[in-house]
């Protein structure tokens, strides 16, 4: 994405909400999420376009985990204007969303999907061109007056980095609920001593508070990918105690630790230690055996207590990788 394009978006956030004055989140009632589920998910004319491989397109399709995810949701900001979508592609989640949040926003990438979604969508909901990665969570949130509340059907290939993209900014977001490949899902909620703990776990168990809400079939998508999803929500609370740490000392650790899961630390960290030896307490351990909030430790004790910063939401300090073209 070219340089600027993210302040283009805020500005094009900021005229929108000029024009308009601002205008909850309850499960629907059975009747209504009926005649919803009837009328199928929005379709693009035929021919328009098919999914990009290289943006990782795989349209929700089935109304009826539309709805749920929709429910899922819950968010009480005034006429929804803290909603954030990722990703609306066909809209199969805009169409439910903008009947409960008529002040939300949509972030897509894709370029010929941007017509039409304004067609269908038109202002006091905002349609914004870009990369999710590329979006200030927190400028957003400032400008919508409070923590966001994220929903979206991530593409598979990059959800680790859209979750880190959101961790980075854990300040400014309240929740997100999202889809994401089953494997990832088991992951965020690892527990120790389980092949699936790694960073992720521990990252996401230390800034929030993830669960799995159901599966969702590979049948609920075109084309239909080769793996099941998860529809996942992620809590941010708004009193987690600072970390005794600074994030980046603690991703060094994390990073260098799970770089060899199965050697005991004293050997994993060398390089880090700088020839001092590895705190006994945790020398001849595995990452995969110490807790989330024993990483925390084990960064004081190698680098020393140096208390997170109360402004630190909003830095890049979790997602690495480089923008999409």
């Amino acid at each position: 994405m070219p340089r600027g394009t993210g302040l283009r978006m805020l500005a094009a956030l900021g005229a929108a909400r000029a024009l308009v004055l601002p205008r909850r989140c309850a499960a629907r009632s059975l009747a209504r999420r009926a005649t919803e589920t009837e009328r199928g998910a929005p379709k693009l004319p035929k021919g328009a376009f098919r999914p990009k491989q290289s943006l990782g397109q795989n349209y929700l399709q089935d109304p009826n985990y539309a709805a749920r995810i929709v429910d899922a949701l819950q968010c009480d900001s005034e006429r929804g204007k803290r909603v954030v979508e990722l990703g609306p592609g066909l809209g199969a989640l805009t169409k439910l969303l903008s009947r409960e949040y008529p002040e939300m926003v949509a972030v897509e990438l894709d370029e010929r999907a941007i017509p039409l979604l304004r067609e269908r969508y038109p202002e006091p909901i905002t349609i914004l061109e870009g990369d999710v990665l590329a979006v200030d969570y927190s400028a957003l949130s400032a400008a919508r007056g409070g923590k966001l509340s994220i929903i979206g059907n991530l593409p598979y290939y990059i959800t680790s980095q859209i979750l880190f993209c959101l961790c980075d900014h854990h300040a400014s977001v309240k929740k997100a609920v999202v889809t994401m490949q089953w494997e990832v899902a088991q992951r965020l909620v690892a527990k120790p001593r389980t092949r699936d703990y790694g960073i992720l776990s521990v990252v996401f168990q230390l800034y929030a508070n993830p669960r799995i809400t159901c599966k969702i079939p590979n049948t609920a998508f075109y084309p239909v990918p080769k793996v099941t999803s998860a529809l996942v929500t992620v809590d941010f609370p708004a009193d987690r105690e600072l970390f005794p740490v600074q994030p980046a000392k603690l991703r060094t650790v994390l990073n260098t630790a799970f770089r060899q899961r199965r050697k005991m630390l004293r050997q994993s960290l060398k390089s880090i230690l700088n020839g001092k030896p590895c705190p006994e307490q945790f020398a001849t351990k595995r990452p995969e055996e110490l807790k989330p909030e024993e990483f925390l430790e084990l960064t004081a004790a190698i680098f020393g207590r140096e208390e997170e910063s109360p402004d630190s939401s909003g830095g890049a300090v979790w997602r690495t990788q480089k923008l999409r073209e």
